[in-house]
């Protein structure tokens, strides 16, 4: 937790410092996510739904800007009639992109995924979830957004570049079905932002 505020901090001294327009605000949504296996492709995999809010600054320089983040976001994967795992994170996004018309925005950057808790669930009574979370994953993030007075609408997709997961799910009748694989994290993130003041 030291190490994420101090990295916050950081960032926001640098945009301050560097840029020519300042902009604070929120963002809050919904995200849409399932584990990708590192080796094996389960054909009754789903998507889990979470929540996601948090706290932005956006600094603009000549047509472009920077947009560190720090979220709220919950990620996870289900195996349907198995079990499933919901990771809670604290996600520090490294965002660029530019900005069309004063409407239009493209973004993309790195994704310091900070995991602090992990709900696992077993639907199905012989099978129980022993997953295990990476505590550190770093991600990629990229979409758009259209901004409107002081609310913005966004849309991103983010991809885990390491593992966030061990899922372990062992049957207790049949241990030869046991499912045992590393797993990464690909998410649909829907937000509506609100900027507080712009300097």
């Amino acid at each position: 937790m030291k190490k994420l505020i101090v990295i916050s901090s950081l960032m926001v001294f640098f945009v301050q410092a560097k840029s020519q327009e300042l902009s604070f605000g929120a963002r809050a949504g919904i995200s849409r996510s399932s584990m990708v296996s590192g080796f094996a492709d389960f054909a009754n995999k789903d998507a889990i739904t979470g929540f996601t809010g948090g706290l932005y600054v956006k600094a603009k320089f000549l047509g472009f800007f920077v947009m560190p983040e720090i979220n709220y976001n919950q990620r996870g994967g289900a195996i349907d009639n198995i079990g499933s795992n919901k990771i809670h994170y604290i996600d520090v996004p490294l965002l660029a992109g530019k900005q069309f018309f004063k409407l239009f925005r493209v973004n993309a950057g790195p994704v310091l995924q900070f995991a602090f808790a992990n709900d696992k669930i077993s639907t199905l009574n012989t099978y129980t979830n022993n997953s295990e979370i990476n505590n550190f994953v770093l991600g990629l993030q990229a979409g758009a957004g259209v901004d409107i007075w002081k609310f913005s609408f966004d849309v991103r997709y983010d991809t885990g570049i390491t593992d966030a997961a061990k899922i372990v799910m062992n049957n207790t009748s049949a241990p030869t079905t046991n499912l045992n694989y590393s797993s990464r994290a690909s998410m649909w993130l829907f937000t509506i932002g609100y900027r507080f003041t712009k300097i």
